[in-house]
Parts: structure tokens; C-alpha cells; sequence
């Protein structure tokens, strides 16, 4: 008896030391570093930063309160693949790098670069696409601007926070740089005549073309891009294993074709695949 009662002992204690172990070693497998979960068992669950206005990059659909354009629709698979889900945050982009460093989201979703300043503060994803910047001006200015050499004596308007923007007013070309933290304020002053043209990402003047929010105004397709940078997604540094995750989706993403098939539906311009 005194045999079996020390035999029950033991196994009850091994049984619960086998029970915590899993546990342990199931905790360690979901969570991300920097990253909170309320429960490990649930589906990891992360905030993605995007701008509100930047079509067909990604915007808030006002309709539906739902974020749309290629990039939200490109990680909500991506999320689907690598088993987490995701929410989306609405941040202007010149605020994007702050709010994932100071953990107010986990993720950005937007057009960001990984340039080599950025990937000191942060980590990327392998690339999802490219994209150059484009021009618009008022209807009744005929001016066939190809490069920023053609802004000589104007004043234009750049998207604060593009990566373009430092490069084009190092050139010293134009008479006044002014940057703007909306699509639409800068859109306003083009048509007010207060600067010759707006330069953003150029799917986004496109997007905006099309959906009738640049009335009186154009596109100027013989403008070409300073340069054609790749974006991908951003996290903070120390996530190796949600990085590892995400590429491993973006890359089954490329080989089945459903990358290009979600770039193709937003008339996407350039891409890096």
C-alpha cells in the first residue's frame, strides 16, 4: 500500500510537470517579443498603423469604417497565412515611425520604404511592391514637366515624411518647398494656384484621379520618378519570428500569384516582384 501510494504520488507530480512544461512551451511559441497578448491560447491579434487618405495605397473608407487599398488587403492575408489577425489604426504617415516605437501599433501597413535611416529604427519585411513619386497641376497649367529641374522658379507642394521630398528640395531647383500632412490640403492649394504642382506616390494621384478628388486638375504623365523605392510592411526591431512569419506569407503570396492579382486590382504602376 505504502508502495502504491508513493508510485500515485510520483506519477500525479510528473503528469502536472508535463502539464506546465506544455504550457510554458506553448506560451513561448505564440508571443512575439514586443508584442502584448492577453492570452496565449487565443489568436495573436496585432494593431496595424495606415493612413486614412492615401489611395489606393490604403484609406478609411468612410462608408464602411473599413481600411481599403492594396497594402491593408496584402496584409490581411499576409495575417491570415502566418495565423494572426489583424486591426487597423488610422495614423498620418509622418507619425508612422513614432507610434510603432512607442508601441501604440505593432505594424505598419502603408507605403514606407525600407530605407537604411528607417532600418536603424526599425524592421522590414521583404519588399511587396515599388513605387516612384508623380505630379499634378491645374488644367490651364500646360507646362510638360519631366523632371524637378522643371520646378525652377515655382512653388510646390510634397507629402510631409515622403522619402522624395528631402531629395527634391536638395536639389535646390524650385523657389519654395512647402510639405503638407493631408492629400487633400495639398490637392486644395494646387487648385487654388498657391503652389504649380503636388508630388506624392504616384498609384495615389492616380487613385485620386480616378475617384473624381482632383477636379479641375491632371496627372502629368510625362513627369518621370527621381527614383523607384520599394515599400514593405515595418515592425519593431526584436520580432525576428513574426518577421520570419510574415515573409514566409509574402512569399507564398509571390509563387501562387495572388501578390500581383491584389496589386493589379488597385492599378498598381511599378512593381518589384
Amino acid at each position: 500500500m505504502v508502495m502504491s501510494s508513493y508510485s500515485s504520488v510520483a506519477a500525479v507530480i510528473k503528469n502536472k510537470t508535463k502539464y506546465h512544461t506544455s504550457r510554458l512551451m506553448l506560451a513561448g511559441a505564440l508571443v512575439f517579443t514586443g508584442v502584448n497578448i492577453a492570452h496565449a491560447a487565443d489568436t495573436l491579434t496585432l494593431t496595424a498603423g495606415s493612413t486614412p487618405s492615401s489611395r489606393p495605397a490604403c484609406f478609411l473608407d468612410i462608408t464602411t469604417g473599413k481600411f481599403e487599398g492594396y497594402m491593408p488587403e496584402i496584409a490581411t492575408e499576409v495575417a491570415r497565412r502566418a495565423g494572426f489577425k489583424l486591426t487597423f489604426n488610422a495614423i498620418p504617415f509622418s507619425a508612422l515611425l513614432q507610434s510603432l516605437l512607442t508601441n501604440k501599433i505593432d505594424m505598419i501597413v502603408a507605403g514606407m520604404s525600407p530605407t537604411a535611416q528607417r532600418k536603424t529604427k526599425v524592421d522590414f519585411s521583404e519588399d511587396i511592391t515599388s513605387l516612384g513619386e508623380g505630379i499634378y497641376a491645374r488644367n490651364d497649367n500646360k507646362k510638360q514637366y519631366k523632371t524637378p529641374q522643371d520646378f525652377k522658379g515655382e512653388v510646390i507642394g510634397i507629402m510631409a515624411g515622403a522619402d522624395y521630398g528631402p531629395r527634391i528640395a536638395a536639389m535646390h531647383v524650385a523657389k519654395e518647398v512647402k510639405y503638407y500632412e493631408s492629400p487633400a490640403d495639398l490637392a486644395r492649394d494646387v487648385q487654388l494656384g498657391r503652389i504649380s504642382v503636388g508630388i506624392d506616390d504616384y498609384p495615389i494621384i492616380k487613385g485620386e484621379a480616378a475617384a473624381g478628388s482632383l477636379k479641375g486638375m491632371h496627372v502629368v504623365e510625362s513627369y518621370q520618378p527621381t527614383q523607384v523605392d520599394p515599400i514593405a510592411f515595418a515592425f519593431r526591431k526584436g520580432n525576428d519570428a513574426l518577421v520570419m512569419k510574415v515573409n514566409k506569407a509574402i512569399d507564398s503570396m509571390k509563387a501562387d500569384g495572388s501578390l500581383q492579382k491584389i496589386l493589379s486590382k488597385w492599378g498598381m504602376k511599378y512593381y518589384a516582384g
